[in-house]
C-alpha cells in the first residue's frame, strides 16, 4: 500500500513546527530555561527539512529531498544539547555538528557509492545515535526527582528504535528514497511516529523544565537563605521521619545542638554583615564534618541542630568537637579583623523511645552547660530512664 507524500508528511510538518514553536514560547514566558530553546530549534529544524523532503518527493526533485534530510540531521543533535543543557553541562561543538558532517561527507564526496542511498543513512544513523545519547543524559540526572523525565524518555527510546529500524532497512534493502514510502515500510512508521514524537516530547519536555522550577521554589521554602541549611519546619519535618527510622531498626540516634558564643557581641562589634559571613562559614564548616545521610538545620538565631542517624554518642562527640576545633582556628580573622568566633555544642543520644523534643531539651541543657563552663567546648547530655517512664538528664 503506498501513500501520498502529502497526506502522509504534512501532519508530521505541522505537528513538528507547532511543537517548535510551543517550546519557544514556553522558553520565553518561563525562566528562560536553555533546554527548552535547544529543543525549539530541534523541531524547527526538523520541520523544515520534512518540509523540503516532502515538497522533494512532490515534485521529483533528488537535491531537494537531499537538503532536508540534511537539514533534519541538525535536529537529533539538538536534542542531545538540549538534555545537556537540562543538566547544566556543555555541549562540544565537533559532536554536534558530527552528524551533519557525516551526512555533508557521503553528499559530497565521489566515493563509488549511491550517494543519496548512503547520504540517508548517514543521517538516519545520527538520529539513532544522538536520541539514545540524550537518554543518557536524562537518565544519569534521575536523582533529580522529576515525574515527567520517564515519559520523555520513553518518547525518545521509541523514536530511536524506529530510526534504527529505518537504518537497517536502508542499508539491507536500498529502498526507493524518491518515492512515497510503502505503509508498511520504516520509512512509513517514521512519518506517523513523528507526530507522536514531537508533541509527546514537546509537552515532556515543558513539563519537566517547570517541574524543576517548582521543585526550586519549594525547596527555598524549606531552606534556611542565609545558611543553606534546613529551616527549622524542614528540619523537624525530616528529623520526626529519621528518629521514627532509627527506632523501627532499634539503631542509635544522636542529636548535636550548636551555639555561636557571644554572636551578639560579634554583631555589635563588626557589624551584621561580619555576623553572616560567620554564620555561613560555621555552616559551611558542619557540612564538610557530616556525612550524607546526616541532617543539619539552623534551629533559629545562631543556634543549629544535627541530626546523626545510626550514630552512637561517642561518634556525635568526634563530629562536634571536630567542628568546635574546626570552627574556633578557622574564624580567628576576616578582612584583616580578629574575629573571637566560637562555638558551643551539647551531644545527646538514644536507643530508647525517647521524643524528639526531649532530645533537643537535653542537649539544650548540656549546650548551655559548655556555656557556664566558659564556653568553646562540647558537652554530652545521658538521657537516664531509672522508673521507666520518667527521664532524667545527666551531663557527662
Amino acid at each position: 500500500m503506498q501513500l501520498d507524500p502529502l497526506t502522509l508528511m504534512i501532519p508530521a510538518i505541522i505537528a513538528t513546527g507547532f511543537a517548535g514553536l510551543l517550546l519557544f514560547g514556553a522558553w520565553f514566558y518561563s525562566n528562560r530555561s536553555q533546554a527548552l530553546l535547544w529543543w525549539g530549534a530541534a523541531n524547527s529544524f526538523n520541520a523544515a527539512g520534512i518540509a523540503l523532503i516532502a515538497a522533494g518527493l512532490f515534485m521529483q526533485h533528488p537535491i531537494l529531498t537531499a537538503v532536508g534530510v540534511g537539514i533534519t540531521t541538525f535536529a537529533p543533535a539538538m536534542f542531545w544539547g538540549g538534555a545537556r543543557q537540562f543538566n547544566n553541562a556543555s555541549t562540544p561543538t565537533l559532536i554536534l555538528m558530527a552528524g551533519f558532517a557525516a551526512w555533508l561527507i557521503m553528499v559530497a564526496f565521489p566515493f563509488g557509492l549511491d550517494n543519496q542511498r548512503w547520504s540517508t543513512v548517514a543521517s538516519l544513523v545520527a538520529w539513532s545515535i544522538y536520541l539514545p545519547a540524550a537518554i543518557w543524559e536524562l537518565w544519569r540526572s534521575r536523582r533529580e526527582a522529576l515525574a515527567a523525565r520517564w515519559p520523555l524518555m520513553g518518547f525518545l527510546a521509541v523514536h530511536a528504535l524506529v530510526y534504527i529500524g529505518a537504518t537497517i532497512e536502508t542499508i539491507a534493502y536500498s529502498p526507493l528514497l524518491n518515492q512515497p514510502p510503502a505503509l508498511t515500510s520504516w520509512f512509513g512508521i517514521i512519518h506517523f511516529e513523528t507526530t507522536l514524537f514531537v508533541m509527546g516530547s514537546a509537552f515532556c519536555m515543558v513539563l519537566i523544565c517547570k517541574e524543576r522550577i517548582v521543585q526550586g521554589y519549594m525547596e527555598a521554602a524549606r531552606v534556611d537563605p542565609l545558611t543553606g541549611t534546613a529551616n527549622r519546619a524542614a528540619f523537624f519535618e525530616r528529623a520526626a521521619r529519621l528518629c521514627q527510622r532509627c527506632r523501627e531498626q532499634q539503631a542509635p540516634f544522636s542529636l548535636i545542638m550548636f551555639d555561636l558564643d557571644r554572636f551578639k557581641l560579634i554583631n555589635d562589634t563588626f557589624g551584621h554583615q561580619v555576623g553572616d559571613r560567620i554564620l555561613r562559614d560555621f555552616a559551611d564548616t558542619v557540612r564538610l564534618s557530616l556525612r550524607p545521610n546526616d541532617l543539619f538545620g539552623r534551629y533559629g538565631g545562631e543556634e543549629f541542630l544535627v541530626v546523626l542517624p545510626g550514630a552512637s554518642i561517642e561518634t556525635a562527640y568526634v563530629i562536634a568537637e571536630r567542628v568546635r576545633s574546626v570552627f574556633a582556628s578557622g574564624n580567628a580573622s576576616i578582612e584583616g579583623k580578629s574575629i573571637p568566633a566560637t562555638v558551643s555544642a551539647g551531644v545527646t543520644s538514644t536507643h530508647t523511645d525517647i521524643p524528639l523534643g526531649a532530645m533537643i531539651e537535653a542537649a539544650d541543657q548540656a549546650m548551655y552547660s559548655a556555656k557556664r563552663a566558659g564556653r568553646n567546648r562540647v558537652e554530652r547530655a545521658i538521657i537516664e530512664d531509672p522508673a521507666g517512664d520518667s527521664k532524667v538528664v545527666r551531663i557527662a
